[in-house]
């Protein structure tokens, strides 16, 4: 075989890992560096290789902005190999210096070109010293996902309890949270601590949210594990049930119906649904009142849900290609198409196509290339409100179709209220816009018929 043929060959066999998704590929570092920078905790990042590397992330910015290190390696040492040291060095200066728990080093797309040994050297000094040093080869020349760059970067945390000699220590009715969104208001934690107490159950983690370094190496406590999208984490749930853990999927609470078979998974497992159901029958009520008198006043309107349309690095927003919130538009009578930015080409199309039937969807869908597409989109469909990223929200004001920002509804009971809340303030404000501009404009034809204007023209 020719290199030609070999290297057409790896790129068909890329091409067809991403298609079989919809999300979209990332630069692993980039993702790596994102997601540990907004985790708190007494751990310090590497990023070996060149320093620009640093600019593909917001690294001034997070919890952890001001743990993150480089060797800034110079043409002369990739070229003459001499990359061993100046790591070395730095891994000692950071552990001698910051004591950290654990220190990853994030190899650059450089150091696979000149096939950089660099995790013999992170091996060598966490055997010297004692601690964890992990090195991941993150480079951008082999083509990945964003949703295979999650996986790989929590199921690398969920081994440092073993790497950290830290013993598993399991909590009887102990349980992990894992691809929640995050909890923005008390009033949600609550609730879900409440109906948990109730059934004699604690929550061990949630991750990856709400979780600092020292929860990941406690995350082998739990006596089960709650997944949203097990699709999504394979590596993670392969580490998880190599520790004895029961790894149960659940759907995004996002509305009354996930909410519910979210805590019938729970209550299932443990054998304490009925404690669970007694203990939030308020909240579940005053939600099915909520949607109750919602789909009395909006059931049968038009909503665009966007998908694909940010690159991010977020496991409740990459669920289920990003689908995990359509349920709430379905429930509440909404006539939903989807809209996907990607490539027009007809073959990118029949990939969607496969993979949303694969996940049981089968609503039309719209293929776009850009946002700048979205307004003749918009208006066409004559869409009543439009779940869209925020950066479209131009595009959505020129269409005349309010826009709710992607992944900013709320789960469980009391996130299920506030969304519908929210959707009825939007449609109740477009809707006054709307019978405003009619009334001006039947005000308007009135002046011009009586003028002898176009009016008068098109009645005659």
């Amino acid at each position: 075989m020719s290199f030609q043929e070999r290297d057409e060959r790896f790129w068909r066999e890329q091409e067809g890992r991403l298609t079989r998704q919809i999300g979209q590929p990332c630069c692993s570092l980039a993702g790596m560096g994102s997601l540990l920078i907004d985790m708190p905790g007494n751990f310090a990042v590497v990023l070996h290789g060149e320093a620009d590397c640093a600019n593909s992330f917001r690294h001034t910015q997070g919890p952890s902005g001001t743990q993150f290190y480089t060797t800034r390696l110079t043409q002369v040492q990739f070229a003459s190999g001499q990359t061993a040291q100046p790591l070395r060095r730095c891994l000692e200066l950071l552990i001698r210096e910051k004591a950290p728990d654990a220190v990853f080093v994030l190899g650059n797309c450089l150091m696979e070109m000149i096939h950089d040994d660099f995790e013999t050297v992170a091996a060598e000094v966490s055997r010297r010293t004692g601690t964890p040093v992990v090195a991941l080869r993150t480079h951008g020349l082999e083509a990945g996902s964003q949703a295979q760059m999650v996986d790989w970067l929590y199921s690398t945390l969920a081994s440092l309890q073993a790497a950290s000699g830290t013993p598993a220590g399991k909590k009887a009715k102990s349980l992990n949270l894992i691809g929640l969104p995050r909890f923005h208001n008390d009033d949600i934690r609550l609730e879900l601590e409440k109906g948990l107490a109730a059934a004699g159950l604690a929550v061990n983690g949630r991750y990856p949210f709400d979780t600092a370094l020292k929860d990941w190496l406690t995350i082998g406590d739990a006596e089960a594990s709650f997944v949203v999208d097990r699709s999504l984490f394979p590596k993670l749930i392969a580490k998880l049930e190599a520790l004895g853990q029961d790894c149960v999927e659940i759907p995004l609470p996002i509305g009354l119906g996930p909410t519910q078979d979210l805590l019938k998974a729970v209550g299932g497992k443990f054998s304490c649904g009925a404690a669970i159901e007694k203990a939030l029958a308020g909240d579940a009520a005053r939600a099915r009142r909520r949607l109750k008198s919602f789909r009395s006043r909006f059931g049968g309107l038009r909503a665009a849900v966007g998908l694909r349309m940010v690159n991010n690095y977020m496991a409740d927003q990459l669920a289920y290609d990003g689908l995990g919130d359509l349920p709430l538009f379905l429930e509440a009578g909404f006539e939903v198409a989807l809209f996907i930015q990607g490539p027009p080409e007809e073959k990118a199309r029949e990939h969607f196509r496969r993979r949303l039937e694969s996940l049981g969807c089968r609503l039309p869908f719209t293929v776009f290339p850009d946002p700048f597409d979205l307004p003749p989109l918009l208006k066409a469909g004559e869409f009543d409100v439009a779940y869209l990223a925020g950066h479209a929200r131009g595009e959505a004001r020129r269409a005349g179709v309010p826009l709710i920002p992607g992944r900013s509804l709320e789960p469980f009971y009391a996130g299920a209220v506030r969304n519908l809340d929210y959707l009825e303030q939007v449609l109740d404000e477009i809707h006054q816009k709307r019978s405003a501009a009619a009334l001006s404009g039947e005000r308007r034809t009135a002046g011009a018929s009586e003028d002898g204007g176009p009016s008068a023209a098109v009645e005659e």
